[in-house]
């Protein structure tokens, strides 16, 4: 029987197959073996390699990040206090608009038909007296409100006029001036007929001035501050020539009328230039002018260092002979005054001199007396490049320290 590899009766395996299928050479095996592993060896150690150079890759990164962690924290420095100021700006007009605001002050008028009344508005902190217009809640009755009366309640900004909220008629309050007892004066109050003496001699009342327009000051002729009475005087010099004969009037009242008596006064307007036709320099009997300065707020005393100390007020006059505004600094403008009567009288004025004048009446009425030399435009225009310039230098820093850590990165 034919046995080979053709054979079709090849024989059975018997036996464990690995001794029947192992290899008849083992020592070229175990070579291949040996490669292959070695090979399997080579690629890991590749692969372990490309890991440690990635994570040294990685920790230079991390070093590089670390170098520049401080750049990126002065950025995000800025960018903090950038949003604490603007977020300190917006702070306290939130808290406004979300609370309602108490005021006191006196009604001028009644509108029984509006549900309205017209308050004037006492000064409060740096705010100045102004008049404003107020609608009644419904729970408010008119009927238990009338001019004269002294009143507190709460306003509701958020509405369209100005909503007037529970109401409270209060007692007048004791005299401005703890030397003298007298009634205050208040913008849209009738000037007293009082009578004085002009600086010829001559006597007269304010209300000989009717069908004119007046500018009223306080001064006294040996004022030694030069940012106060002499500075208001030359004003009015100002005054004089653009009002030329036009229906206006200026008059100044002296603070010092024990000392100013007429000849000094018109020793002290030919300083000026003052025409008597058209800029009076008034004084009197002592008690009778100190008691009008009084009603205007005005208190003088005396110091021996300084000479006499006093308040700032102008007042405006319209040619009814009624008070329709107040300016509590010595440092306005001539141009501004004319703006302020022109717009009053609905006559063409400069704009901007009204702007200008408006202005200064805000800031003096926010930062107080001491920033009674700002000029307005002039001066928001200087305070507006400044912030400018500063907005300028932060946004290049900020723009230069997020891009050198973009590069970095």
């Amino acid at each position: 029987m034919p046995i080979g590899r053709n054979a079709k009766n090849k024989p059975t395996s018997s036996g464990s197959i690995a001794i029947v299928k192992r290899p008849k050479n083992p020592r070229k095996t175990t070579r291949r073996s040996s490669r292959v592993q070695a090979r399997d060896a080579i690629g890991v150690e590749s692969h372990g390699c490309f890991l440690r150079r990635r994570i040294a890759t990685l920790r230079g990164s991390s070093k590089i990040t670390a170098n520049a962690l401080p750049l990126n924290t002065i950025g995000r420095i800025c960018f903090v206090c950038l949003c604490s100021v603007a977020l300190a700006a917006t702070l306290p007009l939130a808290i406004a608009f979300a609370h309602p605001a108490r005021v006191a002050g006196l009604v001028v008028s009644v509108l029984a038909k509006q549900h309205a009344v017209v308050v004037l508005r006492d000064a409060e902190g740096s705010a100045p007296q102004q008049t404003t217009l107020y609608r009644l809640s419904p729970r408010v009755s008119v009927s238990t409100l009338h001019a004269g009366d002294r009143i507190v309640g709460l306003v509701d900004a958020d509405t369209r006029p100005v909503v007037l909220d529970e109401v409270r008629v209060t007692p007048p309050p004791p005299p401005r001036s703890i030397i003298r007892n007298v009634i205050p004066l208040f913008v849209g109050d009738q000037m007293p007929d009082t009578k004085f003496v002009d600086q010829r001699g001559r006597p007269f009342s304010i209300a000989d001035f009717r069908g004119k327009s007046v500018v009223l000051s306080f001064i006294y002729s040996r004022c030694a501050d030069q940012a106060e009475c002499p500075l208001i005087s030359s004003h009015f010099h100002v005054l004089q020539q653009r009002f030329a004969n036009g229906p206006y009037h200026l008059i100044e009242m002296t603070l010092d009328p024990g000392y100013d008596r007429p000849s000094i006064l018109a020793r002290y307007g030919r300083r000026f230039g003052a025409d008597p036709t058209h800029w009076t320099i008034a004084t009197g009997d002592p008690e009778t002018v100190l008691d009008f300065d009084a009603r205007f707020g005005i208190d003088p005393f005396a110091d021996p260092r300084v000479g006499l100390i006093h308040t700032e007020r102008t007042v405006l006059i319209d040619p009814s002979g009624k008070i329709f505004d107040f300016i509590d600094l010595p440092g306005w403008n001539p141009d501004d005054i004319v703006a302020r009567l022109q717009a009053f009288e609905r006559h063409p004025s400069d704009l901007l001199s009204l702007l200008d004048f408006e202005l200064s009446k805000a800031t003096v009425a926010i930062c107080g007396n001491g920033a009674s030399g700002f000029n307005g435009l002039e001066d928001l225009a200087i305070i507006l490049a400044i912030l400018g310039s500063v907005a300028f230098v932060l946004q290049r820093v900020a723009s230069f320290i997020f891009r050198r850590e973009n590069v970095q990165g």
